[in-house]
């Protein structure tokens, strides 16, 4: 709902503080029909007449509403904002209600997507003037009086003011280009998570593998990937619940719907002495097979994840709501490059050796790349983009935001710019979307940082990280009780630039 800014002649009256809506639509082929809708305060929804008439469903503003109104004046003007409080290209005077409404129409004034309209609007009520201000809307999508939206599919040419930089890619194993006419501000990427859509989400069911070797087997099932009431909940269990005790040890897991390569150790393993099956259960999915894009912006709201040494992942990475590079999967590749939306440990207290704070209240995003040429394994994690929140990310969901062009990628919270990056050429490649939670690993958490008051217990560099992260269950568990481990997300879109 966008915020409105009043200005009015006279002062405003304390009872006009109900619902008046404001709708613009413009009619595809490049018609505009402005249609505003004052409602009273039965809390009654702004109904879209039924017609033929295709359009673009423009903006929604709330200002009140009381019995009273004389006259509502629309001001619009297109490409060109106003200087000071002129009459614009469409300037109308309403006086009589029609259907309950204010509304006045014009069919003759052309659009494309991208086109940024401006207005203001005058309501005099009991004599006396009030205006709304500074309103402005770009033209992104086109879509029918019932709602559903125009598609090129169907034959409809659509046509840019701008051509945009974005570019989509089709499911097929060579990523071809799938269309190229998108413009900027148009979405092309949306899920609500109404249900699990197993077109476009493939749920990784496999063993974690380099460089991040994360201490979990992602699995698919409902108990670590599942929708409820309109949010994405990936949760983590305990190998030894699921299977029987000391199963990390002794047991032999075969993954039955392993989507890594068959008869290999990417779905079956066996445990022999200090090299134990993963202890935990996580989930994981991303949209690899159906959805890829390059330069964009996305927008995720989420809800990360609570106790020590959880974080968000990805496909080889340790990191959630993230873009991950279609070539990650090229063999003989020593740099692994992906674009973190947001990474927060799950550490409520959690220092590097040198005191820095890598806790829950650091929130990071931007360009990561991992080089796994060298005898240890180096990143730029530490030198991300960040900013620090009173309290945990973890407590509450939160906006994160992400724009990527060619050279420059720029990261938001909640509405509020952190930080940008320029980036070299080594990103200017196709991404998709991958979401996951994951615990441990060898490249998130540095050798000797300190966990409240127990110093993080396995080396990264160690042949035995994951039985040593195993045996040091009693104090890593202690944060894990009664607090919210998933990871919760209700929404992704992906906006073209």
């Amino acid at each position: 709902m966008t915020k409105v800014k009043l200005m009015q002649t006279a002062e405003w009256p304390m009872k006009m503080h109900e619902l008046i809506s404001v709708m613009l639509k413009i009619q595809f082929k490049r018609s505009v029909e402005i249609y505003h809708s004052l409602i009273n305060n039965s809390g009654m929804h702004v109904k879209i007449p039924e017609s033929h008439l295709k359009q673009i469903k423009i903006q929604k503003v709330n200002i009140n509403y009381e019995d009273g109104i004389s006259l509502v004046a629309y001001h619009v003007k297109f490409n060109e904002d106003f200087n000071g409080l002129e009459a614009g290209a469409i300037a109308r005077d309403i006086v009589k209600i029609r259907n309950g409404r204010w509304t006045y129409e014009d069919r003759t004034t052309r659009l494309k997507r991208g086109d940024r309209i401006y207005y203001w609007i005058h309501v005099v009520y009991d004599g006396l003037g009030y205006n709304l201000l500074d309103q402005q809307h770009v033209v992104t999508d086109f879509y029918q009086y019932d709602g559903t939206p125009v598609r090129e599919a169907d034959g409809n040419e659509i046509v840019c003011a701008t051509p945009s930089n974005t570019k989509i890619f089709g499911n097929d194993t060579n990523f071809q280009l799938k269309r190229q006419n998108v413009c900027p501000g148009q979405l092309i990427f949306e899920e609500n998570f109404d249900t699990l859509n197993t077109t476009r989400w493939t749920v990784i069911e496999r063993f974690s593998d380099g460089p991040s070797y994360e201490f979990v087997v992602y699995m698919d099932n409902e108990d670590n990937v599942k929708v409820k009431d309109g949010i994405l909940h990936i949760t983590l269990t305990s190998l030894n619940d699921k299977y029987g005790q000391d199963f990390v040890r002794t047991g032999n897991l075969i993954l039955e719907k392993c989507t890594g390569i068959a008869y290999t150790p990417e779905c079956s393993r066996t445990p022999l002495g200090p090299f134990i099956l993963p202890p935990i259960i996580s989930g994981r999915l991303n949209t690899r097979s159906s959805f890829a894009f390059l330069y964009g912006r996305i927008q995720v709201r989420a809800k990360l994840p609570y106790g020590d040494w959880i974080y968000p992942c990805t496909y080889h990475y340790t990191f959630l709501i993230t873009l991950e590079s279609i070539d990650r999967h090229k063999t003989n590749i020593t740099e692994y490059c992906d674009i973190i939306i947001a990474l927060a440990t799950g550490n409520p207290s959690l220092k590097s050796q040198n005191g820095q704070d890598l806790s829950g209240h650091i929130l990071l995003g931007g360009a990561h790349v991992t080089d796994i040429n060298q005898q240890s394994i180096k990143d730029n994690q530490l030198r991300l983009p960040n900013i620090i929140s009173n309290t945990l990310w973890s407590s509450n969901y939160h906006v994160y935001d992400l724009e990527w062009r060619s050279g420059r990628i720029s990261v938001k919270v909640d509405g509020e710019q952190y930080g940008e990056q320029q980036v070299p050429a080594l990103y200017d490649t196709p991404v998709y979307v991958n979401l996951g939670l994951a615990v441990g690993g060898v490249t998130t958490f540095p050798d000797s940082c300190i966990s409240g008051n127990y110093v993080k217990p396995w080396r990264n560099i160690g042949s035995k990280a994951l039985y040593t992260f195993y045996l040091d269950e009693k104090n890593w568990i202690q944060s894990w009780r009664n607090a919210d481990t998933g990871l919760h997300i209700d929404y992704v879109k992906i906006w073209a630039i």
